[in-house]
């Protein structure tokens, strides 16, 4: 009687062995016994959702992986591996698992099939981002770090070796930093050498520490060896991923905004329970000048602590908060300068003509939020208000504070018939302003600029942030301001 239904299983084998059919695992048991779990189980658990599944006919097709060079990682029959690093839908995988395919199609741990658009590629480092359309938030892998490898340290992975579908292997680190020659057009540099059973369909897939945390994509393995296979280390990756998400932005908006990441070193038990790989500060390296960024009064030095509703603790989530926007989007940014937290709103500009990118154009916007995040509250561009005191700074060249008005009273007494309204104090000039250049000095006090009188904050913001818009035959304003209890006036360059 159990005749049939054996040879029907025994097809079925068969055929997910020559990649055709799949096989996705089911949620776990609830039956298992606690003392069955263990850090791969636990591991497994933690990141198998967001592995994905990748298939496709290749135009070159390769049916034997043996006919590969001698260290190549190239995908069996189409089938290979990838990594979800944004909950919108983009996947990180090997170049070489989807080059030439004619139709990428996605399968996720939760059986749902998509089909996936190649939108950005490094040759150089065999990295690409595919991107499908979830119905809801996918996934993400959890980063960890590569740097302080432990040979001996225990690992595993999870891909798709031949078809089947999730599958986890286990092993050690063997070695880090390995020069290796995939073809004469790719050396993998500072490779992670692995004991790890890595197979054909496994390229793309994640390495995973003890703790785990995402250390390495599985890339290659040697031809003809046992227990000798090889990663691309996830520092080089994430740095990878970064630049080329940074890329995809690029595509449909400009900010003028360049950054670089540093350890964080405030450890306290909160960061403790943070992967690794988020615990970094994003710096502003440089903002170019009349950016988006430089006009909502961003700084060199300034951490990026958030953008819209996303959480930045490394370059990639500064990248991938950047995803999906359009020209006069206006994006929240929260910045720590110093010990102040400053919430400044950017109006993204248009794309620049000289930035392109190896791929398709971008897709459609899901507009998914980013989960909470404990010590940080992320703003949306109406919660934050622009920063009018770094344009003052940046326009007219001065710091500066409200003058009391019983103190103004008080002191300019003489003038008050004529000029009883106030003023703000000087505090600060900048070098080569234009402040600077007509000789303002801390300690006077403005009273008017141009046809509007200076008695408050709001005034001389209003002033610095229509500047450009001033228009007289000689290309100068008036200014007044009391100096040492007289009345002076002066010109200030338009330009």
């Amino acid at each position: 009687m159990p005749f049939p239904r054996i040879i029907v299983l025994l097809v079925a084998v068969s055929l997910v062995a020559c990649g055709m059919i799949p096989v996705l695992r089911g949620t776990f048991s609830v039956y298992a016994s606690e003392s069955r779990s263990n850090w791969a189980t636990k591991a497994y658990e933690r990141n198998c959702d967001a592995v994905v599944c990748i298939q496709g006919d290749k135009v070159d097709e390769f049916n034997n992986f043996q006919n590969f060079q001698k260290d190549a990682g190239k995908s069996y029959n189409g089938v290979g591996t990838g990594i979800i690093i944004d909950e919108r839908g983009y996947i990180l995988t090997n170049f070489h698992v989807v080059e030439g395919i004619r139709k990428i199609q996605v399968t996720t741990f939760d059986r749902n099939v998509f089909t996936a658009s190649l939108v950005a590629r490094d040759t150089e480092t065999d990295l690409a981002i595919i991107k499908i359309i979830p119905r809801k938030p996918l996934k993400t892998i959890t980063l960890g770090r590569s740097c302080d490898l432990i040979p001996g340290e225990s690992c595993i992975a999870i891909g798709n070796p031949y078809g089947y579908a999730f599958s986890l292997t286990d092993g050690r680190i063997s070695g880090s930093d390995r020069e290796v020659d995939v073809n004469d057009s790719l050396v993998y540099r500072v490779a992670i050498q692995t004991n790890t059973e890595i197979n054909p369909g496994n390229s793309g897939g994640p390495l995973i520490n003890v703790d785990g945390e995402m250390i390495g994509i599985n890339a290659a393995i040697r031809h003809g060896a046992t227990g000798i296979a090889f990663a691309i280390p996830i520092d080089q990756v994430t740095d990878v991923a970064a630049k080329l998400m940074k890329e995809i932005a690029e595509q449909s908006v400009s900010f003028g905004l360049h950054v670089y990441q540093e350890e964080n070193n405030i450890i306290d038990s909160d960061s403790l329970s943070v992967p690794r790989g988020n615990r970094f500060n994003v710096v502003v390296e440089s903002v170019e000048n009349n950016s988006p960024a430089a006009e909502a009064g961003i700084k060199k030095g300034d951490i990026i602590k958030g953008i819209g509703q996303y959480f930045v603790s490394n370059k990639l989530d500064f990248s991938r908060a950047l995803i999906d926007l359009k020209s006069r989007d206006e994006i929240a940014f929260s910045i720590l300068r110093n010990t102040e937290t400053l919430d400044l709103a950017v109006c993204l500009g248009p794309p620049r003509e000289d930035k392109l990118v190896q791929g398709i154009s971008r897709s459609q916007n899901n507009n998914f939020p980013k989960p909470s995040n404990a010590g940080f509250s992320p703003k949306t561009a109406t919660q934050a208000k622009p920063n009018y005191d770094e344009l003052v700074w940046g326009t007219l060249g001065i710091r500066y504070t409200p003058m009391p008005a019983e103190e103004y009273k008080r002191t300019f007494a003489d003038y008050l018939d004529d000029r009883p309204l106030g003023g703000v104090v000087v505090k600060a000039v900048r070098e080569g302003s234009r402040m600077a250049e007509i000789n303002v000095m801390p300690g006077d006090v403005i009273i008017a600029i141009h046809e509007w009188a200076v008695t408050s904050q709001n005034d001389i913001r209003f002033i610095a942030k229509y500047w450009h818009t001033f228009k007289t035959p000689k290309g100068t304003v008036e200014l007044e301001l009391f100096r040492n209890g007289q009345l002076y006036y002066t010109y200030v360059p338009l330009k």
